[in-house]
């Protein structure tokens, strides 16, 4: 009596892995884009509170569009109403921006753009309404950037 696969029985055996890896493909690449888009979600709820904590402690919305801001939030300042010297990165809690995530579309992106600069829509990074003075943030994504069918200018 002879033990082990024949070579028949090996190829079904691999075929049907092939296969359930073939249909498995998808659904890793879904959890991937869930997995961003509640990254972003998750930045973007941490970042509006933030700067609902600045504007509360020094009565003015923080410039995050100014030159090297991204990336050493030390350098957005203000002074609270007490008069103490405050930055935002000890309201946010963390030394920059954070990054929208990679995409087949775009980079990943810390970039804060105004507002108003509609020739940048899109481009990744974040949209914010520092000249019009609301705070108001957004990420700055096309829609349904991660297949969640996310609005992210109305996000």
């Amino acid at each position: 009596m002879k033990k082990g696969f024949t070579i028949l029985e090996l190829v079904i055996v691999l075929g049907a892995l092939a296969l359930f890896f073939v249909m498995a493909l998808p659904r890793l690449s879904d959890v991937r884009d869930s997995t961003k888009a509640a990254r972003v979600q998750k930045d973007l709820l941490e970042m509006r509170v933030a700067l609902e904590n600045f504007y509360t402690t020094t009565g003015e919305y923080p410039d995050l569009v100014s030159e090297g801001a991204k990336d050493n939030l030390e350098l957005v300042k203000g002074e609270s109403i007490e008069g103490k010297k405050v930055n935002f990165a000890q309201f946010l809690g963390r030394d920059s921006i954070p990054k929208t995530p990679k995409s087949v579309l775009l980079e990943e992106s810390n970039l804060v753009i105004d507002w108003e600069d509609s020739e940048q829509d899109g481009i990744g990074g974040w949209k914010y309404n520092y000249s019009g003075k609301t705070g108001e943030i957004h990420a700055n994504l096309p829609d349904n950037m991660y297949n969640q069918l996310i609005k992210w200018s109305e996000e």
